[in-house]
């Protein structure tokens, strides 16, 4: 049988029939096939354990990975406080579910264990039967900062140019929790990763965020966790105020838009930038970001327009189509992770970015996505196969999945 999805969306006020509801429709939209797997995106506002039992109430005990989300995608639609399922069946591919609790730990410990459960699990699927291992969604909760820790560990197992991609799921700001399950085991400070695997399985990705290079880079001088406090020869505030104005008082006012607009971006390699969004500037002129930052590296001021960012999108769909469009593989379905900052800019515009997506799939592929505060994904305009993956904010990942044509 080959892959199948069927997906369903609810915005029930009741988080029980939401996920009933959800569960209905993905049902339905799947068809007589019985669904091995069920990924939900529920908005953070829906207590998780009962949005867990109103889809267990219709699908029964079927394996189930619950992410809380900022925001979630169905089709061409982008839906805030929603649930949106989709049902995954067939024998053409294979995949294997792992969860780890108590992440802020030991990030990289846990990240070690998140792969090895990962593998294990597919082994016991394929009864140790050697199969390529394609892509991995990875997860956690936005209860450390040490996000690139967590990606370290998966990547000294699984491979550092392992296509790795997923998000860090919080509430109304970055480092304030939420949860996620697999099969009602849930966790606020936990990760949950979903393997992909087949010979037949064909799967495409691609990245970027959008964001533009626009001061001149600075060699970060002193750093201590997730606070910047010295660059090359001022101080992160003095950065921002050379380029904004001395007018903004950053260290008083909400600086959420300004962050938004104008982040750093960190520079991994040459004219290459991931972006860092400041949460807020401390009276000495530090910076305090998401993650931990290292010395050494370069940063230097960015800018988002609409222009730009809905240009990386539709870059990123064609280059997540590429390797399907060679083999002429129609795409079963298209995952979106993307960054909820990007709708502070984008406005109404986050249709216009999903509907770019939809417009380059056929009919009857299916389109989901979910919205997070950081996300893990390759470079922005690199190859699967050349670039590791990195801990981002206000980055779009795709990933187009399709089985090799018989």
């Amino acid at each position: 049988m080959a892959l199948r999805i069927g997906t369903g969306i609810s915005s029930d006020t009741n988080a029980y029939f939401a996920g009933k509801n959800a569960a209905v429709k993905a049902l339905s939209s799947l068809g007589v096939d019985v669904p091995e797997l069920g990924i939900a995106f529920s908005h953070y506002e829906y207590p998780i354990l009962q949005i867990n039992d109103g889809i267990k109430a219709t699908l029964g005990e079927k394996n189930l990975v619950i992410i809380n989300s900022q925001g979630n995608v169905i089709s061409n639609t982008f839906k805030k406080r929603s649930v949106v399922l989709s049902l995954l069946s067939g024998h053409s591919y294979y995949h294997a579910v792992s969860l780890v609790k108590s992440i802020s730990e030991n990030p990289y410990v846990a990240g070690h264990h998140l792969a090895w459960g990962l593998l294990n699990s597919l082994e016991a699927k394929t009864k140790k039967k050697e199969t390529q291992k394609k892509l991995v969604l990875v997860f956690g909760s936005d209860s450390f900062i040490q996000k690139t820790e967590l990606l370290r560990g998966l990547q000294e197992v699984l491979g550092v140019r392992f296509p790795i991609a997923g998000g860090i799921v919080s509430s109304d700001s970055s480092l304030n929790p939420t949860e996620l399950s697999f099969n009602r085991q849930s966790s606020k400070d936990g990760a949950v990763g979903i393997l992909f695997a087949g010979d037949n399985l064909v799967i495409g990705i691609g990245s970027g965020h959008g964001w533009i290079p626009l001061g001149l880079p600075k060699k970060i001088k002193k750093a201590e966790g997730n606070r910047i406090q010295d660059l090359d020869d001022m101080s992160p505030l003095k950065y921002y105020m050379q380029y904004l104005g001395k007018h903004i008082d950053l260290r008083n006012e909400d600086i959420t838009s300004i962050a938004t607009i104008y982040p750093l971006g960190l520079e991994v390699e040459k004219d290459s930038y991931i972006v860092r969004f400041p949460k807020f500037f401390e009276p000495g002129g530090s910076i305090i970001v998401d993650s931990q930052v290292v010395e050494n590296q370069h940063a230097r001021l960015m800018m988002g327009t609409r222009k730009a960012l809905l240009e990386a999108s539709e870059k990123t769909i064609s280059k997540a189509l590429e390797p399907l469009q060679k083999e002429n593989i129609t795409p079963k379905f298209v995952i979106l992770i993307a960054g909820i900052e990007r709708k502070e800019i984008l406005g109404i515009d986050i249709n216009t970015e999903i509907n770019i997506i939809k417009r380059k799939v056929p009919e009857t592929t299916k389109v989901i996505g979910i919205y997070t505060r950081g996300q893990f994904a390759p470079l922005e305009g690199h190859s699967q196969l050349t670039s590791p993956s990195y801990y981002q904010n206000g980055a779009i990942f795709i990933a187009a999945v399709g089985i090799k044509n018989a």
